[in-house]
């Protein structure tokens, strides 16, 4: 049957997307004397904030300066950029009035860009974190390249729930196309990291270019891309990392629901064939196993298993360069890849139907 072919496809699929994982160059010096301004939009982001900021205090690379631009929290956000401002260069800015066709995150992007006065512009999400010499490396790795930068941060897992972000983690990276081993235009940027030198950021209509994109880093990376502006994306590893969703499955489910569809909806047509035969593969491999084992057809159940146990070693080393994932995970990947299915349908639900979703105590409007 046409079937038999899904997991050896989906296999060969597989081994395409996650063919390379690009990472920074860590031996890179940068030369002076490029101004860096450290921009991070923050709502509600006490915890987070506190320890992106001490990181950036220990950079081994001088900062020109740091600009926290509070969106309307209602913790102490505002407070912990105050209590560096003393001992480090932090300018806090208060974002009240966030124009109604604007998203937040793009507008406190851009208020802190129009503050800025380094040359080399570098966005941070507030539950990034940085190796002391992380600045230093992208600095580096942007002289030699000469082209803006965007990464994707090592996801660091502490909590069992948190496991369940295994499959959004993989396919974040496979849609993007960056693990790729041919050549390929990438959809956009990285949210959480983005290096740019002032003159493209302008060129290329800075956030006021995605001011209403809920899908933001994508867009702008769009922008750029129409505006011959060169970008290369990234992978952490060692260098920079985060731990994107600490406070429970309901912020996970939050957070993943909010973009994930309208994310694939930017995603090159092949690429979603290849992802979805991948995804295919494993969920083929999985239910004949269990089927096979189920009903005693042992020949069935050693080819099954065999085909499982391929997929769970592709998973452990693809998993392995985007987060700490416990093997144990990888090795019952059926139950990470059914709640990435639920929460995937219930995205696109959002969108076409209810077309909103709440994040952070603002609604998002999928419309846009």
């Amino acid at each position: 049957m046409w079937t038999d072919f899904i997991p050896i496809a989906g296999l060969i699929v597989g081994f395409i997307l996650f063919y390379r994982y690009p990472m920074l160059s860590v031996g890179i010096i940068h030369v002076e004397p490029d101004n860096v301004s450290v921009i991070i939009p923050a709502r509600n982001e006490e915890e987070n904030l506190a320890l992106l900021l001490e990181d950036l205090r220990n950079q081994t690379r001088p900062l020109f300066e740091v600009i926290c631009v509070d969106d309307n929290s209602d913790d102490g956000t505002a407070e912990v950029a105050e209590s560096f401002a003393e001992s480090f260069n932090v300018i806090l800015i208060n974002v009240n009035d966030k124009p109604a066709d604007w998203t937040g995150k793009a507008w406190a992007c851009q208020v802190g860009a129009n503050e800025a006065g380094g040359n080399l512009l570098l966005f941070l999400d507030a539950d990034v974190r940085l190796h002391p010499d992380a600045v230093g490396i992208l600095v580096g790795n942007h002289q030699k390249l000469n082209c803006a930068l965007s990464v994707q941060p090592f996801h660091g897992v502490k909590k069992y729930y948190e496991q369940l972000s295994l499959f959004f983690n993989l396919i974040l990276l496979a849609a993007n196309g960056v693990g790729l081993c041919f050549s390929h235009k990438n959809i956009g940027l990285f949210g959480p990291v983005i290096l740019i030198d002032r003159e493209n950021y302008d060129r290329a209509g800075g956030h006021f270019s995605v001011k209403d994109s809920i899908v933001d880093d994508l867009v702008l990376g769009e922008n750029m891309a129409m505006n011959n502006i060169q970008y290369q994306l990234f992978l952490g590893g060692e260098v920079i990392s985060f731990r994107m969703y600490p406070s429970g499955v309901r912020q996970l489910i939050e957070g993943w629901t909010k973009n994930f569809a309208t994310g694939a909806s930017k995603t090159p047509f092949y690429l979603v064939a290849m992802v979805t035969l991948w995804i295919g593969a494993c969920i083929y491999a999985a239910y004949n196993l269990v089927l096979s084992t189920f009903n005693l057809i042992l020949p069935d159940a050693a080819l099954y298993l065999l085909l499982y146990l391929i997929i769970v070693l592709q998973l452990w080393r693809a998993a392995d360069r985007v987060g700490s994932f416990k093997k144990m995970t990888i090795l019952l990947y059926p139950l990470p890849l059914l709640f990435f299915l639920s929460l995937f349908l219930v995205s696109i639900y959002k969108k076409i139907i209810r077309r909103s979703a709440a994040w952070k105590g603002r609604m998002i409007d999928f419309r846009r």
